[in-house]
């Protein structure tokens, strides 16, 4: 997570997370309610991106003038491509399977931080941290259930998107390592996202029609509100004390899932998704005990 000043209240952050990942659970339900409309993927990442976009120019541009030009620009660049990738993926996910399950592999990003900071960082691999990362993938294995024939693809595109998060994070951190500003990396990821989905949604364009306005724009408001009340959340207590809670969005998700689509998890899916839930938690705490942040869309 890029740093921004702290003034300690560890009850107000958890709170703020906990409504953070509410929001962007209630998002990821309408983005799936408008790809089952079959309008473009892109198209609603264009739309949503756009009102993301023009709810957080205002936190952009108040206070200290923030400069546009980046002191890293290869690594913005990097950012907002795998960041827009990591979206573009789950958002495939979310058409394909449950909502629970493609926000509980997307979660995964904890589990493959160790690999990932091990080739940036040359970070060792402690036994403690690769027994986490085992259990965690069995955990994952019992969710994809192997054994009840041909893997759906949309739990692999969960997962990888889980990892290209966990790329996106390690960028962060070495963006927050040169003091690149949070408002900066937002504002190019955000603009970049709605021209390149923009550009591309132009051949294959579908007018969205009637309701699908509103859960459009309703995707763009919970998707700023969750990214600002996270970084709101990380103000006010550190991200130990924070990620935990962080997985309160499959708890939403499957909440979500049961009322809206009556699908409700297999018993084998839920001891996966302890188990993954679990690891991810303690290797969360293991990642920001050393500063390694660990979580960031």
């Amino acid at each position: 997570m890029v740093a921004v000043e702290k003034n300690l209240n560890p009850v107000k952050g958890i709170i703020l997370v906990i409504v953070a990942f509410l929001g962007f659970s209630i998002m990821s339900a309408f983005i799936k309610v408008c790809s089952n409309t079959g309008m473009g993927i892109h198209e609603i990442m264009f739309f949503q991106n756009l009102v993301a976009l023009i709810i957080v120019m205002p936190w952009i541009l108040h206070g200290k003038k923030v400069s546009l030009r980046p002191q890293n620009p290869l690594l913005i660049i990097g950012r907002v491509i795998v960041g827009m990738l990591s979206m573009y993926f789950y958002f495939v996910a979310l058409k394909l399977i449950p909502l629970v399950n493609a926000t509980l592999l997307q979660n995964t990003t904890p589990i493959f931080i160790p690999i990932i900071a091990f080739f940036v960082f040359r970070k060792k691999i402690t036994l403690k941290m690769f027994c986490v990362m085992i259990i965690g993938f069995v955990g994952v294995t019992m969710i994809l259930h192997p054994g009840k024939g041909a893997i759906n693809p949309g739990d692999l595109i969960a997962l990888f998107s889980g990892f290209l998060s966990g790329l996106s994070t390690v960028i962060i951190k070495l963006l927050d390592d040169r003091d690149e500003s949070v408002k900066l990396v937002m504002f190019y990821f955000l603009a970049f996202s709605t021209v390149v989905m923009g550009i591309w949604s132009i051949s294959t364009w579908t007018t969205p029609a009637g309701i699908i306005w509103l859960y459009l724009a309703l995707s763009g408001i919970f998707y700023a509100m969750f990214q600002l009340l996270l970084i709101l959340a990380v103000k006010y207590a550190s991200t130990t004390t924070i990620s935990p809670f962080i997985y309160l969005a499959v708890v939403f998700s499957g909440f979500i899932d049961w009322i809206v689509w009556q699908e409700v998890p297999s018993l084998l899916t839920v001891a996966g998704a302890v188990i993954v839930i679990t690891s991810a938690i303690i290797s969360a705490i293991h990642h920001t005990k050393h500063n390694i942040p660990v979580h960031y869309k």
